[in-house]
């Protein structure tokens, strides 16, 4: 039944992978809930409009999920990349895409030599063979605050498309100097989806219960962008 449980983290990082005018990315510790904006209030905010690769040294995509009720199993995903188009004259006209490599997974399984539990995840849940990639595109930048948006996009994992949404921050960014030729803005994410919607229903608890693996996944994204001189 555990083994199930990283499954469904999966499906939490694709979703992850796509915030507005944030990223996703790669291996990385829980970030801070999107909502909190102390840190950006105080972050610059000069940066020029234009096309933003993501920084993955400075991403994480991670997610986790409920176990028996017991406590929330937590993962990961390590290789991945992003395009954000950043216009923070008109954040609504915003959009980012993401892909996410499936074997790429990663849990804490205590002896992987004794079991390959993160490629047996990839291969027997995620269908890394036939699916290696978790793509998504954003459809809707809808500001709700001057620093906070909500972000609507297409989310495909193991064949099936559905709209995930993600609460966004932008934390901030600034203009080239003498510090950094270039430019930098950075997010922070936080959305919520089932697992069921992309059909991976295994091991899901029995109604009224918590004995199995939760349903509802939960993602949290810290990332980086960066555009050249």
């Amino acid at each position: 039944m555990s083994r199930v449980l990283p499954l469904v983290l999966v499906l939490a990082a694709l979703s992850a992978c796509s915030p507005p005018p944030r990223g996703i990315a790669k291996t990385g510790s829980a970030a801070a809930p999107a909502n909190s904006t102390a840190m950006g209030a105080q972050a610059p905010s000069d940066a020029p409009a234009g096309q933003y690769k993501m920084d993955l040294s400075h991403t994480s995509v991670n997610f986790r999920i409920s176990h028996m009720g017991l406590s929330f199993y937590t993962a990961r995903f390590t290789r991945m990349d992003g395009v954000l188009h950043f216009n923070p004259a008109n954040p609504a006209a915003q959009s980012v895409s993401a892909t996410i490599d499936v074997r790429s997974f990663q849990t804490n399984y205590p002896d992987p030599q004794q079991l390959d539990f993160d490629t047996k995840i990839e291969n027997d849940f995620l269908g890394a063979t036939a699916h290696p990639q978790i793509t998504f595109k954003s459809t809707k930048v809808e500001p709700t605050g001057p620093r906070t948006a909500r972000v609507t996009g297409d989310l495909t994992l193991k064949g099936v498309t559905k709209p995930v949404v993600l609460e966004t921050t932008y934390n901030g960014g600034y203009k080239p100097s003498a510090m950094d030729p270039g430019s930098r803005v950075g997010f922070s994410a936080h959305g919520r989806f089932k697992r069921s919607d992309f059909g991976l229903t295994a091991g899901l608890p029995a109604p009224g219960t918590t004995l199995g693996v939760g349903d509802e996944i939960e993602v949290i994204i810290e990332t980086e962008f960066t555009r050249a001189p």
